[in-house]
């Protein structure tokens, strides 16, 4: 489990490496020696039914992956991360003159001629309604995160939006993933609980036909889409409410797509024949946290040692099957500000003992160092019910024995853990995830200001309580500058210091896992916030025989 308000995912490099078994992010196209149907049904299988179509008001991946069908957005994120044009005619950049000098006011020019699925116009009004619709208290959005930032939007024609901010706001492409038709929605009392949230009117590639409530959404081919008629005619996005369902329809040919296939399934879907198994990396990555306020932990050199007793790969390669990333700092391979001449330090037990014992620590009797009659033992806090991540855990506490360290792990429910262990700091040490946001602003996680504490009304998620003076500084930096590569350069620091400080030990970053019949073509999983439905438009069938 991770926490929520990391949920915005973004990328900007594919991380690219071979596995045996299935193919690594990159999508399927078309084989020269086939042709692509004209039209077709692609039958798109998932595990979750959206409780909503209208986007903004939920954080379901169902909802985002039909919302993207059915809207579109300002600009979006491709599967290799790049930014490109979706409802804009391009992406603002201060070369193209429509940022600013000092950052703060964003010109967005709108591609003409683009219309609504009932005919009407789309404009730089329906840009600023979106905005005032996500700002007005009475609508239930999941986040106003960097529209609270805003401070006016001005309209000058009907195909250019400028968005002022009251302060420069690094992420801001990631605004806008979708917009909302004003001459409808205005008119309603209560967006919350409108008929438009079912039966939505958007600018998509597909225009939703039917709803059938737990079995699945029909949507059909938008002929006015801007970028001209999708190839299929219809995807139909079927809810398939069991996990073992999953095996039994893919084998049956009755879906071509499943997405975000569970863990748990993955060497059984492999082994399906004629279809093919997609590993795409995200950016969720799972941790150790050590409270650094617990006399265990305040030697630096006690933490290297942890870290050292700890092999990555082995969890990795062993448990996880390949399906993840070995971890060396708080940006994923995937984000532009990726340190790659890091190297994720390697498992030396050697190295651990050696380490401790030059801070003064002796081994015991029983295996596990200790000092001042005090062992090097702690409990390991993990939030319960997942499965994988208790066994990852005490695969861990066998690791660190072997290193004369000794670990026991507590499980707490999720609730608990979240809300009150990590917030008012109740362990000694603490594994769960984060999810790397859109820009690589870790300050909430790292600046000494937000050490959850009655000071600063348990605010921030430094959870391990990390005070360094020049981690502050960068930080701080980071989220000021407006040049890409000094604040490269920033987080490059950042991800080191964390090696050389360690409060904290990233483990590994996750991956998706998408299954796809043989015939699909130009499906490209996108863990990006532009989700695996991002170019459906382009999705197409091969030839049947």
């Amino acid at each position: 489990m991770f926490l929520r308000k990391f949920l915005l995912l973004g990328i900007v490099i594919i991380f690219a490496f071979a596995m045996a078994g299935c193919n690594r992010g990159g999508g399927i196209a078309v084989p020269p020696s086939k042709k692509l149907e004209n039209g077709g049904n692609l039958l798109y299988g998932s595990l979750q039914e959206p409780n909503t179509l209208n986007p903004l008001l939920s954080d379901l991946i169902a909802s985002q992956e039909v919302g993207n069908l059915i809207f579109s957005g300002l600009v979006l994120q491709t599967d290799k991360g790049e930014w490109v044009a979706d409802l804009a005619a391009d992406v603002p950049s201060r070369e193209n003159g429509e940022v600013s000098p000092d950052g703060r006011s964003i010109t967005y020019k709108l591609r003409p001629g683009v219309t609504w699925h009932d005919g009407v116009p789309f404009s730089s009004a329906d840009v600023k309604f979106t905005w005032q619709l996500i700002m007005n208290s009475k609508v239930d959005v999941v986040s106003r995160e960097g529209y609270n930032k805003i401070s006016s939007i001005d309209t000058p024609d009907a195909n250019t939006v400028v968005v002022h901010y009251s302060e420069y706001y690094p992420p801001f492409l990631s605004l806008f993933r979708t917009i909302l038709p004003k001459h409808i929605l205005e008119k309603e009392a209560d967006i919350n609980k409108a008929a438009f949230n079912r039966a939505p009117i958007g600018t998509g590639p597909f225009k939703i036909k039917e709803w059938r409530m737990a079995e699945e959404l029909i949507f059909e081919a938008n002929p006015a889409y801007f970028r001209g008629k999708p190839l299929l005619n219809t995807i139909t996005y079927k809810i398939i409410n069991e996990s073992s369902l999953i095996l039994t329809q893919l084998k049956t040919g009755e879906v071509d797509v499943v997405s975000n296939i569970p863990f748990n399934l993955y060497e059984q879907v492999k082994a399906i024949n004629g279809v093919k198994t997609l590993i795409t990396p995200n950016m969720v990555w799972e941790h150790l946290d050590f409270n650094l306020d617990n006399i265990l932990f305040q030697d630096v050199k006690v933490r290297q040692a942890i870290m050292y007793g700890i092999d990555r790969q082995a969890i990795v390669n062993s448990i996880l099957k390949g399906v993840a990333s070995p971890a060396a700092g708080d940006q994923s391979p995937l984000s532009w500000a990726y340190n790659p001449a890091l190297g994720v330090p390697a498992r030396d037990v050697q190295t651990a003992r050696n380490l401790l014992t030059e801070a003064g620590w002796q081994i015991g009797p029983d295996g596990i160092f200790a000092k001042d009659g005090r062992k090097l033992a702690f409990s390991l806090v993990i939030p319960s019910g997942n499965r994988i991540r208790e066994i990852i855990a005490q695969t861990i506490v066998q690791q660190l024995k072997e290193a004369g360290i000794g670990v026991e792990v507590k499980l707490v429910a999720p609730e608990v853990f979240f809300n009150q262990v990590l917030k008012n700091r109740q362990f000694e040490m603490a594994m769960y995830a984060w999810v790397g946001s859109a820009d690589p602003d870790n300050i909430n996680l790292w600046h000494s200001k937000n050490i959850p504490g009655a000071g600063n009304g348990y605010q921030g998620q430094n959870y391990p309580g990390w005070r360094n003076t020049t981690v502050d500084k960068l930080v701080e930096q980071g989220i000021r500058s407006f040049n890409i590569e000094e604040r490269k350069q920033i987080y490059f620091s950042v991800q080191q210091q964390i090696i050389d400080d360690v409060p904290v030990i990233p483990l590994y970053f996750r991956a998706n896992i998408d299954v796809v019949r043989d015939g699909v073509v130009n499906y490209k999983p996108n863990p990006s916030i532009s989700s695996n439905t991002w170019n459906a438009w382009e999705w197409g069938l091969m030839t049947r025989k």
